[in-house]
């Protein structure tokens, strides 16, 4: 049977068309989903990281201004105590309120029998308080009256006023009674009131339009400030579950279109509070967004193909009617490109205003195809900002999507941990704002120097970091050697602020390592596991005892090129922790000063001696050997080290 060519030309067309329109679409639609739902889950970890960090700032912030408050309620018992054994233990005969009067209006003291309950205070609004509702924080009261024991405890929330309180408590000598007091002060209420938990969740709320809810829960399902608030079984059983395990629990709830999150902050202090800091925090995202995009992404994609099927059949009709060739041509064009080679050129239109017409719309779609495949890969180079490109490269990926659990590869690499000094002390004068902003200036310079040495950042560890290098070992040395010096540089154009200047500690070590993703599905990580990384650790760790900027371990310094050992010098050997055997550790003084530096260089053989001699019996010949090297030079940390070591 023959057939017209008309409808040969129009029935390959359409049989080219159709699979290829579908197959795009269905692509197109697969690929969007997928990125619409890693967003959302990449939002809703981000979300839960961020909170969980924010309630442990908040309780770090706490704990500080707790134990700078230790000593007033440690003080504040004499008289409370003096009065209790003056009344013979009988509480009737006790006056609280001149004993308030001698400590001052912030104070007020609280009487607690063995049920629990607030039989006496001078703040009204406490009388009666049952603290036999709060379990786990009344079986540590019970265990403080039995031991007659003195505990302090977290600058917290009342329980009904949700003030700002130091408290602290002390058993009576005849394990009757808990003598409790609280010290409220305008002064840190001020400072503290910006950390409010309602205020920080509120935050969260106004950030994340999918976030419905966010509860901080004690160990026994109760809201930590609403001790009548009545939790569900349901609610009850995740928060038991997460505080026994740690671990977090997340599913879904599709009658209500919620996903329920609980995840565990840890802050708690068992030796310094008498309360529990630990919290379970429920997180309820909505889905009703994500669904209603996947809705109408599926109904858009299948207009679009729909729509794209019937034009081009119009089209093909038409064109079949007048000429057969430029279909034919359009036809193999779209068959390379649905097999994915958006470039090929769509032959220009030859003869009719359809076939040009068909010709624009294919130009449309492959457009509109490319401006999507953009966006995604926009999508992937973002969470690409989340692993070092490095790291896929030594996992042997070309692409973050690529990346499942499990994977691993094992290699010689150098493993550098670097630490900020002082970063404490410092951040405590500091506000938020403030500390990122030193952070981040400070990692300005880390980072630079590592990258031109041909490493990578693994780890941003709070204010230290952790970094490879897949090179030689005089790599990490020079990087570590090139963040010394740009420290020092910052710190002298940071000099007229006034801030005390900043130092760093850094460890390297060289060996085997293994390189891997961990984690579940939904959310993993990169991570490094070795022997190596924890020396690595410990060298840096070591960097404190010796008051040295730079320690490396004999396996790196075996491996530097000759011209960089002179700037290198032994100065111990240490069995690290974790290590069986002892290691010989070297200091690397290229980045100190060019007088410390040159009398390191000169004294380095003597130095080496010496070190060696006080390992081999000859502690007091090593001792006026290193004497008489600080008589020559000051500032000399490690002499002082092996002085201040020999004299003991």
């Amino acid at each position: 049977m023959k057939f017209a060519l008309n409808k040969i030309v129009l029935f390959a067309f359409l049989l080219t068309l159709v699979p290829g329109l579908s197959l795009l679409s269905w692509t197109d639609y697969r690929t969007t989903k997928s990125e619409l739902e890693q967003n959302f889950n990449f939002m809703v970890g981000q979300t839960g990281e961020n909170i969980v960090g924010a309630y442990k700032l908040v309780e770090i912030s706490y704990k500080i201004l707790s134990q700078a408050l230790e000593a007033d309620a440690i003080n504040a018992f004499k008289p409370f105590s003096a009065a209790y054994e003056n009344a013979g233990g009988k509480i009737e005969d006790m006056d609280l309120e001149s004993i308030k009067s001698e400590l001052g209006d912030d104070w007020d003291l609280y009487i607690i029998d063995d049920a629990g309950i607030v039989v006496a205070t001078t703040f009204a609004k406490d009388k009666g308080l049952d603290f036999s509702k709060f379990g786990d924080f009344n079986n540590k009261l019970q265990e403080i009256r039995k031991a007659s024991r003195y505990q302090g405890d977290r600058v917290a929330n009342e329980t009904l006023t949700g003030q700002v309180r130091k408290y602290a408590y002390l058993g009576t000598p005849d394990k009757k009674y808990i003598l409790e007091v609280g010290l409220k002060s305008a002064k840190f209420e001020q400072m503290l009131k910006e950390l409010d938990l309602s205020l920080v969740s509120k935050g969260f709320l106004d950030f994340n339009p999918d976030l419905r809810s966010v509860q901080i829960f004690n160990s026994d399902g109760e809201i930590y400030n609403l001790p009548d608030f009545v939790a569900t079984d349901r609610q009850i059983s995740d928060v038991k579950s997460v505080y026994t395990t740690g671990v977090k629990i997340d599913y879904l709830v599709p009658e209500q279109q919620e996903r329920h999150v609980y995840l565990f902050a840890d802050v708690d202090d068992d030796e310094f509070s008498a309360s529990h800091g630990d919290k379970a925090i429920e997180l309820v995202f909505s889905t009703k967004q994500l669904s209603d995009k996947l809705a109408d992404l599926a109904r858009n994609q299948i207009i679009i193909t729909v729509s794209f099927i019937g034009i081009g059949t119009l089209v093909a009709l038409l064109l079949a009617l007048r000429v057969s060739k430029p279909i034919a041509q359009l036809t193999l064009a779209l068959d390379v490109i649905a097999a994915g080679d958006l470039g090929h050129r769509i032959p220009e239109s030859k003869g009719t205003l359809e076939v040009e017409k068909l010709t624009d719309g294919l130009k449309a779609m492959v457009g509109s195809i490319k401006d999507k495949i953009s966006e995604i890969t926009s999508t992937t180079v973002a969470y690409e900002r989340f692993v070092p490109k490095q790291f896929l490269t030594l996992l042997r990926k070309q692409k973050i999507t690529e990346v499942v659990i499990g994977n691993s590869s094992s290699l010689e690499m150098s493993v550098l941990f670097a630490d900020m000094r002082n970063f404490t002390s410092i951040s405590e004068k500091l506000t938020a704002d403030e500390t990122f902003k030193l952070l981040n200036g400070y990692l300005e310079i880390l980072i630079p120097a590592i990258g031109n040495n041909g490493g990578f950042i693994d780890k941003y560890i709070g204010d230290a970091v952790m970094a490879l290098f897949n090179t030689k070992a005089e790599s990490a040395v020079k990087a570590a050697v090139d963040m010394n010096k740009g420290l020092a540089e910052w710190n002298r154009k940071h000099a007229k602020s006034g801030r005390n200047e900043i130092g760093m500690g850094v460890g390297i070590h060289f060996g085997n390592l293994v390189l891997g993703t961990i984690g579940q599905a939904d959310r993993m990580d990169t991570t490094v596991i070795s022997d190596t990384v924890n020396v690595a650790s410990r060298l840096e760790a070591l960097t404190k005892t010796y008051g040295a900027k730079i320690l490396i371990s004999e396996k790196v310094y075996a491996t530097l090129p000759r011209e960089m050992h002179e700037m290198c010098r032994l100065v111990d050997c240490v069995r690290v922790k974790g290590k069986s055997e002892e290691l010989n550790i070297f200091e690397v003084f290229a980045a100190d000063d060019d007088d410390t530096a040159a009398f390191k260089i000169d004294s380095r053989v003597e130095f080496e001696s010496l070190v060696r001699s006080s390992a081999n019996g000859g502690a007091g010949k090593a001792l006026a050997g290193f004497k008489a090297l600080r008589e020559k030079c000051k500032q000399d940390s490690v002499v002082d080290y092996w002085i201040e070591r020999l004299a003991c």
